[in-house]
């Protein structure tokens, strides 16, 4: 496993988010761990530079997946709102 392939699985995982398949990216960042930590027994070590860089994709695409968990909790909040007032209006009406 080199630097290239580590990126090029953040790529993929970030391109897997949209989906909504949230299985898919659990195995997918979870390979990319494995990877990650397999990278540390290798004998030849990357330079500080690439480990920086591998680094600093990884933060981009958590950042990503944190922002779209974010939005989807809100988007409940605003379900579990908009419920409520249509129940409210529902029972409003049928005890007018």
């Amino acid at each position: 496993m080199n630097l290239q392939s580590l990126h090029d699985s953040l790529d993929t995982l970030d391109a897997s988010l949209p989906n909504d398949d949230y299985d898919t990216s659990e195995r997918l960042m979870a390979e990319h761990l494995q990877a990650v930590a397999a990278l540390s027994m290798a004998v030849e070590r990357p330079s500080n530079e690439a480990i920086l860089a591998l680094r600093d994709h990884q933060q981009r695409v958590l950042a990503r997946m944190i922002g779209l968990r974010d939005e989807a909790a809100a988007h409940l909040k605003h379900t579990g709102r908009s419920l409520r007032a249509a129940h409210a209006y529902l029972k409003a009406e049928s005890l007018a």
